[in-house]
């Protein structure tokens, strides 16, 4: 009997590539929302340091008209790119969520050719089995056959 040769080996490695693919991408996306999410922590500090400044001052001494619109201006800005920020995040989450659902679609894939691969290696070991003992009972056929007629000779 020939080798056991599962036909959807390469099915099978090309699933596998596509998922350690699809894991680098999962990570790069994970790596990429993480920034983003480090950006958005360093803008809300920045407001917040803006705010508190814009106390501070407004207590220690009076401000000008120019002042106030500076401050206005930037905090302004500030809220806006937050805002950005803030879609941008939403964004990759979604992203990350895709990439999550193709990751776990293509691993039960593979996990299914690899049970189906499984399945078939136990059925040609069993047909492998079956062939061994019907060889082996042949055989002993054979010898008990030639003991017997070795006997009437």
């Amino acid at each position: 009997m020939k080798q056991f040769e599962f036909r959807l080996q390469k099915v099978m490695e090309t699933t596998k590539t596509r998922e350690r693919l699809k894991q680098r991408e999962l990570a790069k996306a994970l790596v990429v929302l993480t920034q983003n999410e480090s950006l958005l922590e360093a803008m809300l500090d920045r407001l917040a340091e803006q705010i508190e400044e814009y106390n501070a001052r407004k207590l220690r001494t009076s401000m000008t008209a120019s002042d106030l619109m500076n401050f206005s201006h930037y905090t302004e800005k500030l809220l806006v790119d937050i805002q950005h920020q803030k879609k941008t995040i939403e964004d990759l989450v979604e992203k990350v969520r895709q990439h999550r659902e193709k990751l776990i679609e293509i691993t039960k894939d593979k996990k299914i050719l690899e049970r189906l691969k499984e399945k078939r290696y136990e059925e040609y070991r069993k047909k492998l089995r079956k062939m061994e003992q019907k060889f082996s009972d042949e055989l002993s056929v054979q010898t008990y056959q030639n003991g017997k007629n070795e006997n009437i000779h």
